[in-house]
């Protein structure tokens, strides 16, 4: 049997394409759109980003660190927070929005910050992702002061317990979804695209000093992009950590589900 020369190699760099698009539709530490993640394993001051993106962070105030769900977990209070350095934050979200976190917060009535940022184009926050006593506000709008998402209240997150929370936005089909241990519980339609300029100031703690987070945050992550339920479920599992550090707790979520 004969094999056209030309067939065979259109096959292949269809195979090819094929093979590369797969890949990038799972989400792993190399993924170009992740962002940062902090999985707050270091010592001191300084919060490593395991991303491609090199956006390490600051711990401003007391840096203490506690047993978390994999591996050590950063304990944040009033005047303490992580300056994500936003006039050098590189690789922002523009044309989608994920966060992605395990929260264990102590339950303060007051407003507790899981994102705020603040550009050079207007004084207003760009982003406000915080826990209420309501329920979870997940908020963006642009440069132009124009909102571009918007869910309050979302799911409320319980206090004194781990539980993992995710949001997302894909600014091609406006999607918004909100879920809480990998299930989705709120979803709604936004326009527009993100605003990257965090000129002024980004990070996890608070806004204008306030709205300040109390309690423990562990395995942070913001994509430039709307994940999937199925790479949520992988992030909450511990799925794009390829390799454990000797110091990981190795807590799978069955484990802390048995625990309830």
């Amino acid at each position: 049997m004969k094999f056209d020369a030309k067939l065979i190699y259109i096959f292949s760099a269809a195979l090819l394409v094929m093979g590369v698009s797969l890949i990038s539709a799972h989400a792993d530490l190399s993924d170009p759109t992740l962002s940062v993640y902090y999985g707050f394993d270091g010592e001191g001051e300084t919060v490593k980003d395991g991303s491609s993106s090199g956006n390490d962070g600051k711990i401003v105030g007391d840096p203490i660190r506690e047993d978390g769900v994999f591996g050590k977990a950063v304990r944040l209070e009033t005047n303490v927070w992580v300056d994500m350095n936003g006039p050098e934050f590189t690789n922002g979200p523009v044309d989608g929005f994920t966060l992605s976190a395990w929260i264990n917060h102590t339950g303060s009535t007051d407003p507790q910050t899981l994102l705020d940022a603040i550009g050079t184009d207007h004084g207003n926050g760009l982003f406000h992702v915080e826990i209420r006593t309501g329920g979870v506000r997940w908020f963006h709008r642009d440069g132009t002061n124009t909102t571009v998402f918007n869910i309050n209240p979302g799911p409320v997150i319980e206090a004194n317990k781990w539980v993992h929370f995710a949001g997302t936005y894909d600014s091609d089909s406006g999607d918004i979804k909100l879920y809480v241990n990998g299930e989705e519980t709120h979803s709604g339609t936004g326009s527009g695209k993100c605003s990257d300029n965090w000129g002024v100031t980004a990070g996890i703690g608070h806004h204008k000093n306030g709205r300040w987070y109390a309690g423990l945050l562990d395995e942070y992550y913001i994509f430039a992009r709307a994940l999937t339920q199925d790479e949520i479920m992988d992030v909450m599992n511990g799925a794009l950590l390829a390799v454990e550090p000797a110091d990981k707790l190795t807590t799978t979520w069955g484990s802390i589900k048995s625990k309830k």
